[in-house]
């Protein structure tokens, strides 16, 4: 590689060698010789190889032709490759290998984060577009969906063999011996009509749930031929009408019947009278041999039809063994793999009511509690097909006289039991049971409450609306997160409707009674994004409790001297099985169907039809369960105050008048409750569709017939952040290349790091010690709500200057855990101050995952009046929908918009640059005595700013941010400080801009203004004190920057996390600490230009606090289910440890190359583990009885570290608990 590679190479040289990817494909010829000589420059070599693709095919697919000008043999791709890293690379490899390089081979370039862009070769976005293509439907990844292909039939020892695999549906008898289970005699028996060699096929369906029954794919595995394969069980799907078949089909399955019928019959007890017994249709499809166990059948007129001259009585079938069709059913059962979930995202935020215990389309609704029923309630609770009922009929023969011990069909006994829940859920009071359940709610007896009562609560619940149960009567009007029911009254109601519909039998045993409600109770208590799956509804359930699977109730089976386990993964002989092991596999998969059908359609529609579930904005990820009625009110509260505000109703033809004009349609709105009131959230990402009598030939939009009870047609409309992308990528580079024009603006905290830092280094210039300052902080009251459409359109005008602009996409393939993703991204073209790179990085989403972007496509000139049109419609005419009712925003934007942040930025952006910077310049000369002398300095993070927020005037400096609405003021003047209050104070009525009293923060006296009380204002027990803002907590002398803990004071810890409880949690727990450190590794608060050493080492104890705190209510919540070992939590804290130290320097390293200033951090890897060992120790040990293994473990190693290493003074302050007041007040 020596000529490649050289000592004196340049970084960028190296870079392309070692993070370019170049991919042969496999239809490449192969390469003939190498000749390191050199005929042509790069950039003739480049030209001549597109020249020569495109001659050779026009329509070319290859990437490098892409955007490719004939005329002046330029494009972006050519520019790329004709820099002088490519030309030194020619250079080195000769003419011949680059011209094979360009136009056989796929070459990716590597971007920042993880990131590269394809400028050879094929795209590879098309591999992924034709397999997508494919299917019109696109399925969930987590869900495998079969070929569609017929599958044989496996039988019983398959089914044994394979433990996660499920038999389809039947076997071959004829060698084969069955006995009776729970009998002492057998029955011995050669069949002389079977249909043994038949295989009977099932096509792998996936069907999703009937809506509004709240029930879930149902994930199983069907092993065909021992080929185990992943396959979606159907849920449940409503009963159609039949369907007549074709007179030729009659004849011929008539004619099927006539010939069958022709051997003998078994019968239980002498005659098959009572043909209820038989399953479902079954009961007019006996197509099989019958037989009977007495030898006696006098009776055949009870024989159904034609069947009555086929009996054949003189057949001994006492010497044979046989399986019956009852039981024939539970060896097709398939078996639910533990993974399966339960469908938890159809409880949250459903307004409909129901007038039934269940929804309107709920199954219990629409069966009869008959035979037939009970027959299409047991397939779906099981998963069986009609294939499976498709098998020759062989009746049941569980009676006194087959069988020495008195024993009960099991599958008869089950259709029983589903006769009995159908009636009663018919005629179930659920209205009395809601009300006697949940009607202590603290809409109803608020004042009723006391503090006793507060403390039944769950301790989250508890935390959170700690005042609303001890303090003083409240008008519940005004405060809609007091009308919740608790957690433990929605577990008591389910359980009480489930005791009075679902029969004892089904239930089990008392026993089986507390687990499952500990269980339902687990499942309530969930927090919005966790997932409950099927190992967690049956934990700790056994089938011996339910008397249904006991000895009592039995049914057929193949006899132990036939029973192996086969081959199993990793074995290479069969493995002998008990006869009670394989009754026990069969038992266990019965219970596993029952159950899980028992959570997905039971529970979860008794949740969805008697609650609106939702999350609270001081609950974080707690889940909250109002009445539907009590929800209601609240809702039409809200839309009264709403109504009075900022929305008014619009009717039909007014709707039809505003989306017929325009390409996007509208959005769905819901409430979330938070501390006085609701805030409105807009879902704009999702499409629409809206009702209609005639076709419409709207743009944007598609008209599609729906055939349903009123034959309505409704027109599809794209979603509104869809349109509005261009809109967006316009805005976004005026953002990049005119940042003044959004005034002090930030994004995030790397916006703030970039203005903050030469700030503290103008204040300090050279000096170690800060002058005075004078701080404030302020919030906008309602801001998105309050912004003016014509004042922000007004500034938009201003901002947006120039006539058209050019707007490139380009397809973007992502790759993710679980699929990969194509999507195209818009993008502005290089400016001339902005490097292509960045300009291809802007249109990127700021996660990390890997992507490829391949081409760019045409591009589009997007026109002045387009763009304002678009801006028009989405601000002026934002028509939103709850429920069934249509509103227009006469004030405000909304938040779930892709522009909702820049329009806010922008709109407060320019008031800044007309009111406030002229009136912070005035202030600074008023303050200064002379209204001369003044001198501006420019701000050393944007250049280019129209107008400056920093100004120096004699000594007076000041600095001025904003996070959308959320100001921060920092001044050496307390006399400009003071006068920017009282203007803030007043509000902007031009702007309808005013100031939220609650939320203001000084660090100085208000001598002027009586009663002010700086709210966000916070003093440690160390004496110092912090303004908050932001996430951030101010030094009020130093400037020092610590994180805000203080939102987790007023909830316990655990209502802010995630749990999985699948999936490698080992695996997962060590991802879970390093996320739960990912947010505070950011360099803002590890600078030494900002903070102190002791402070710095501060806010990384305080880090690994906090994070080894959700350890601790990470590890609780899997206690109900597993636990970890010590080994195993000592590795996920030490991965942890290690990945803050990589991550921070990785980041101060990332903004020393973006910043015009050089970050330092100064703290040693030994240090960071030592004070994150020291935080994980005194966290656990206030815990010492579940980590007393672990605690020696994390001690071992803190001794060992102070042995080789002295402890500073910065650490010891680090770790002293009196900087660290605040953490150990969160309850975790």
């Amino acid at each position: 590689m020596s000529y490649l590679l050289r000592p004196k190479d340049s970084p960028e040289y190296r870079k392309l060698l070692n993070q370019c990817f170049v991919v042969v494909p496999d239809g490449a010829p192969p390469f003939s010789r190498l000749d390191p000589h050199n005929r042509w420059p790069q950039l003739e070599i480049v030209r001549r190889t597109i020249e020569m693709i495109m001659c050779e095919q026009r329509s070319s697919s290859n990437v490098i032709c892409s955007g490719y000008n004939e005329i002046s043999g330029l494009s972006s791709i050519v520019e790329c490759l004709t820099s002088s890293v490519w030309c030194l690379l020619l250079r080195r490899v000769g003419d011949i290998l680059m011209v094979y390089l360009l136009r056989h081979t796929l070459i990716f370039l590597p971007l920042p984060q993880r990131k590269h862009h394809q400028v050879a070769g094929f795209p590879i976005s098309d591999l992924f577009s034709k397999n997508a293509s494919n299917s019109k439907f696109q399925y969930p990844s987590k869900f495998h969906h079969g070929s569609g292909k017929k599958r044989k039939r496996v039988g019983v020892d398959a089914m044994i063999e394979k433990q996660k695999c499920t038999t389809v549906s039947g076997a071959d008898f004829s060698s084969s011996s069955a006995s009776c289970i729970g009998c002492s005699s057998r029955t011995d028996y050669t069949p002389s009509s079977m249909c043994c060699g038949q295989n009977f096929s099932q096509k792998d369906i996936s069907r999703e749930t009937a809506k509004g029954a709240g029930a879930n794919f149902f994930s199983t595995e069907l092993c065909s031929l021992g080929n185990c394969q992943e396959s979606s069980n159907p849920a449940f799907k409503l009963p159609r009408k039949r369907v007549r078949k074709y007179s030729w089909q009659r004849h011929r399955k008539r004619k099927r019947l006539s010939c069958q019928v022709t051997s003998s019959l078994i019968t239980c007890s002498g005659s098959l009278s009572d043909t209820d017994n038989l399953p479902g249709k079954l009961q007019c499809q006996v197509t099989s041999s019958l037989i009977t166990c007495s030898g006696s059948l006098s009776d055949t007129d009870n024989l159904p039809g034609k069947l009555q001259w086929g009996v054949n009585t003189n057949v001994d079938l006492s010497s044979e063994k046989t399986m019956c069709s009852c039981c024939l059913v539970f060896q097709t059962l398939p078996r639910v793999i533990t993974k399966a979930q339960i469908n938890r995202q159809s409880i949250f935020y459903k307004l409909k009511s129901s007038s039934s215990i269940f929804p309107r389309k709920h199954i219990l609704n629409s069966v009869k509690p008959n035979s037939s029923g009970a027959s299409i309630l047991f397939k779906e609770i099981f998963g069986l097909f009609d294939t499976h009922f498709a098998a020759p009929l062989i009746p049941c023969f569980h009676s006194n006289n087959s069988c020495s011990i008195k024993s009960t069909c099991l599958y008869h006994s089950l259709m029983k039991q589903l006769k009995i829940l159908i009636r009663k859920a018919r005629g179930c009071q659920i209205s009395r049971l809601l009300d006697k359940h949940c009607g202590s709610s603290s809409l109803d007896q608020e004042n009723n409450r006391t503090a006793a009562s507060a403390f039944e609560v769950n301790e989250s619940e508890r935390n959170i609306h700690a005042e609303e149960y001890l303090g003083a009567p409240h008008d519940y009007q005004f405060q809609p997160s007091r009308g919740y029911c608790m957690k433990k009254q929605v577990v008591s109601f389910i359980w009480a409707v489930c005791r009075s519909i679902v029969p004892q039998d089904l239930l089990g045993s008392p026993s089986n009674w507390r687990i499952l409600r500990k269980n339902i109770s687990k499942f309530v208590r969930l927090r919005r994004f966790e997932k409950f799956c099927l190992k967690q509804c049956i934990h700790k359930l056994k089938f011996s409790k339910f008397s249904l699977l006991s000895n009592k109730h039995s049914f057929c089976y193949l006899s132990g001297d036939e029973l192996r386990c086969g081959k199993r993964h990793g074995a290479h002989k069969p493995k002998e099985c008990s006869k009670h092991d394989a009754i026990g596999f069969v038992k266990h998969k019965i219970l596993e169907c029952w159950i899980l059908w028992f959570f997905s359609c039971l529970v979860v529609p008794l949740v969805q039809a008697n609650f609106y579930v939702t999350e609270s904005e001081e609950g974080k990820q707690e889940v909250f369960y109002y009445k539907k009625s009590v929800w209601k009110k609240l809702m039409g509260q809200a839309l009264n105050s709403l109504k009075d505000r900022s929305y008014h109703e619009i009717n039909d033809a007014s709707v039809h008048k505003i989306i017929s004009s325009r390409s996007f349609g509208f959005s769905r709105i819901r409430f979330r409750p938070r501390e006085g009131g609701f805030r409105v959230l807009a879902n704009l990402k999702a499409p629409s569709r809206f009702p209609v009598k005639s076709s419409f030939k709207w743009s944007g939009c598609s008209t599609k017939g729906s055939l349903n009870q009123n034959n309505v047609r409704y027109t599809y409309f794209k979603s509104v952040n869809n349109v509005l992308r261009g809109v967006h990528i316009v805005l976004k580079g005026i953002q990049v290349k005119e940042p003044g024009k959004l005034g002090s603006s930030v994004f995030d905290y790397t916006g703030f790091y970039k203005k903050f830092v030469p700030f503290l280094q103008l204040l300090k210039r050279g000096s170690s010690t800060l002058p005075a300052v004078f701080i404030i902080v302020s919030d906008v009251a309602k801001a998105f709500d309050s912004i003016d459409h014509n004042k922000l359109l007004s500034a938009l005008e201003d901002i947006i200057s120039n006539d058209e602009y050019c707007v490139n996409k380009s397809l973007q393939v992502i790759c993710t855990k679980k699929s990969t993703l194509v999507c195209q991204q818009l993008s502005l073209p290089p400016q001339d101050n902005i490097q292509e790179s960045s300009e291809i990085t802007t249109s990127v989403p700021t996660c990390t995952l890997h992507s490829i972007f391949v081409k760019e496509e045409q591009s589009r000139k997007i026109k002045k009046a387009e763009l304002f049109s678009y801006l028009n419609e989405h601000i002026k005419r934002n028509m939103l929908q709850l429920d069934d009712k249509f509103y227009l925003q006469d004030i405000g934007i909304s938040q779930g918009s892709i522009l909702s942040s820049l329009l806010c930025s922008f709109y407060y952006g320019h008031l800044e640059n007309n009111v406030i910077f002229p009136y912070l310049e005035k202030a600074c000369k008023l303050s200064s005595g002379h209204s001369f002398g003044n001198q501006k300095i420019r701000d050393a993070s944007s250049a280019g700013i129209h107008h400056e927020n920093e100004i120096v005037a004699n000594n007076c400096k000041y600095q001025l941010f904003r996070f959308i609405d959320d100001f921060l003021f920092i001044s050496t003047s307390k006399k400009q400080a003071s006068l920017f209050f009282s203007r803030l104070n007043r509000g902007f009525r031009a702007y309808n801009c005013y100031m939220n009293e609650g939320k203001f923060g000084v660090n100085f006296d208000m001598d002027h203004v009586s009663g002010f009380r700086s709210n966000r204002l916070y003093v440690s027990e160390d004496g110092i004190s912090f303004l908050r803002w932001s996430g951030l907590l101010v030094n009020c002398s130093s400037l020092e920057i610590l994180a805000d803990y203080t939102r987790y004071l007023n909830s316990h810890l655990s209502s802010s996390l995630t749990v999985s409880w699948h999936d490698h949690p080992a695996r997962l727990l060590k991802f879970k600490l390093c996320d739960y450190l990912r947010p505070k590794c950011h360099p803002i608060f590890y600078d030494t230009n900002i903070n102190s050493a002791a402070v710095v080492r501060l806010n990384i104890y305080q880090a690994f606090l906090l994070c080894a705190m959700k350890f601790n209510c990470y590890i609780c919540s899997f206690s109900c289910i597993s636990t970890f070992s010590s080994e195993c939590c000592f590795d996920a804290i030490e991965t942890a440890l290690r990945y803050m130290c990589k991550l921070i320097k990785r980041r101060m390293h990332t903004l020393h190359l973006n910043c015009g200033f050089r970050p330092i951090f100064q703290v040693g890897k030994e240090e960071i583990k030592w004070l994150g060992l020291t935080a994980f120790s005194r966290v656990l040990t206030r815990k010492q009885s579940r980590y007393r293994e672990l605690l020696l473990l994390l001690r071992s190693k803190l001794t060992a570290h102070c042995k080789a290493n002295n402890i500073s003074s910065a650490l010891r302050y680090a770790v002293d608990d009196a900087h660290s007041s605040l953490l150990w007040k969160i309850k975790y």
